[in-house]
């Protein structure tokens, strides 16, 4: 009975806090023409598009008034949302990926780590540790999240065929 009490008081305070969110005055103030909800945490977390250069953003509500962290600047195509305790996440320049670290796990260092240059990517965990294969020209191999640098030749057709990750990955 109290997990079930406890889910409904979660539940009514995620319908809350997005019943208060101040929509129409976070575009002003973002000078952004929409408002995305990441609909699966009720962290405040919502990507905005810039109104004048279409570029995506991301950005944190603190549940009061107008104030907001910046997560990610307005100058992406597109923004993925960050997974649940993810040390980064996917950002778009036309067809091409990038990554961007997570402000919450590094602060004011969070930035643009691996420029937009690749076609997709597969995140995988190798001894608990996140690593990151990307393709870029028909072509599988790892890339350092944290720094851009390519770990492994491009020669692989799947990411299941790269070998296994060696290198050290910094976070």
């Amino acid at each position: 009975m109290k997990s079930f009490l406890t889910i409904i008081a979660l539940v009514l305070s995620v319908l809350f806090s997005h019943a208060q969110f101040p929509e129409k005055e976070l575009k002003k103030k973002l000078k952004a023409d929409r408002i995305e909800m990441d609909e699966g945490n009720g962290d405040g977390v919502f990507k905005a598009r810039n109104k004048k250069t279409k570029k995506w953003g991301m950005y944190q509500w603190q549940f009061e008034g107008l104030q907001t962290q910046e997560l990610i600047p307005m100058q992406y195509d597109s923004v993925r949302y960050f997974p649940f305790n993810g040390n980064y996440t996917a950002v778009y320049q036309g067809s091409k990926v990038g990554f961007y670290l997570s402000y919450w796990s590094y602060g004011d260092e969070a930035r643009e780590t691996v420029a937009c240059i690749y076609d997709d990517y597969k995140r995988f965990t190798a001894e608990g540790v996140p690593k990151l294969a990307v393709k870029k020209n028909e072509s599988w191999g790892w890339v350092d999240w944290m720094t851009g640098e390519e770990k492994s030749e491009f020669k692989y057709a799947t990411p299941e065929d790269l070998p296994y990750p060696y290198y050290k990955q910094e976070y």
